[in-house]
């Protein structure tokens, strides 16, 4: 298990940020396989969105975005398919089973509380218990495979922007005062009027300006 966070509401932003923990952590993959859920089905190419069913709040480009961003592919499984991600399920089944007793046996309230228990629970199924189908631990097997050369994650670069891949992406055009709006604001951008911009936005934390991949100013909310 690579990673795992409880979270109030599924969205994008909380499914990419899972992915930088795991890409920080492991390093990145050829791919990732999903579901088909609309968050992932949501992709950008040469300017024409091209999606299904999103909510407006998620944005327009977000979770393919940061993937392909980082030279990582996806892989769908096929609709109404369960057998295609069996091993998956099997995995999900493990913590699903035990989370809820042990979060109602503890008088857990909160989901710190909960991440915590979730936690202990990850890194005993990674590092003590014996698999049933290989019989080895997992991250021993992970360990001797790398050691093989059998393991295909590169290394994350120390100079991959994480707070601009890693965040929700919009796309604003500087107005004639030199500024641009965005959550009911204007903000300065120090570019002439028509200057394409890429706004990222960390939720309730700040967001960057970023024009040609290099980042022109950075607000805190």
């Amino acid at each position: 298990m690579v990673g795992a966070r409880l979270v109030d509401t599924e969205t994008s932003f909380e499914h990419i940020q899972t992915v930088r923990q795991t890409v920080v952590t492991y390093g990145l993959p050829l791919a990732y396989c999903v579901d088909n859920h609309a968050i992932f089905r949501f992709v950008l190419h040469q300017g024409v969105h091209v999606h299904y069913r999103v909510r407006e709040d998620e944005g327009e480009i977000q979770f393919r975005r940061a993937l392909e961003s980082l030279g990582v592919g996806m892989i769908y499984t096929g609709k109404r398919q369960a057998q295609a991600k069996g091993k998956i399920e099997k995995m999900f089944d493990y913590f699903q089973r035990r989370l809820p007793y042990l979060c109602e046996k503890q008088k857990v309230m909160d989901l710190g509380q909960a991440q915590n228990i979730l936690d202990d629970l990850v890194r005993y199924y990674n590092d003590q218990r014996v698999h049933e189908e290989t019989g080895q631990v997992p991250s021993r097997r992970w360990e001797e495979g790398v050691a093989q050369g059998k393991g295909k994650v590169r290394p994350l670069e120390a100079s991959i922007d994480l707070d601009a891949v890693f965040s929700l992406h919009r796309y604003r055009k500087v107005r004639k005062d030199g500024t641009v709006m965005f959550m009911g604001k204007k903000w300065p951008t120090g570019r002439p009027e028509g200057t394409p911009i890429t706004l990222c936005l960390i939720p309730h934390q700040k967001f960057m300006i970023y024009r040609d991949g290099k980042k022109l100013w950075e607000y805190h909310l």
